[in-house]
């Protein structure tokens, strides 16, 4: 939780595993599209592949937010490997589709990066991290209240 606009290890861990989750569902759904017939996505790299990469990281973030470190570890390297691809895909194309791909795969791998010591000490002290979400409370304070 946030208290005094203090990020608890909880809540860090849980907005990671929330955008690890995010960005996995994005690259999937972008992959499905591809593979159902939009040509402008098939011919930017997406397809089959990244169908199976985008479930892994789906996968990988719903680890985290249930506390597994060996989750954190393996999203971490995913994205690193993720970004090191794009970039080598922006040297050879010199496209702007494989720079906007990097750049959010760096941004995935400081943020996990960043979690790795808050996972640490949440394994240390018992804790789990924080599984509440803001749709989620909306939702459900929507039908409690018909």
């Amino acid at each position: 939780m946030v208290y005094n606009n203090i990020l608890t290890p909880e809540k860090m861990v849980g907005r990671t595993a929330n955008l690890t989750i995010f960005l996995g569902i994005l690259y999937a759904s972008l992959s499905i599209a591809a593979v159902s017939g939009i040509t402008s996505l098939s011919t930017r790299g997406y397809g089959v592949q990244s169908i199976i990469i985008g479930c892994t990281i789906v996968g990988s973030g719903y680890g985290i937010r249930y506390g597994s470190k060996v989750c954190l570890y393996m999203a971490t390297v995913l994205f690193g490997m993720l970004a090191a691809y794009f970039m080598y895909n922006f040297v050879i194309n010199k496209s702007i589709n494989s720079i906007v791909r990097f750049t959010f795969s760096v941004f995935a791998v400081t943020t996990l990066a960043r979690t790795i010591p808050a996972m640490a000490w949440l394994k240390a002290y018992g804790s789990s991290p924080d599984r509440s979400s803001r749709y989620k409370d909306f939702f459900l304070r929507r039908t409690q209240h018909k």
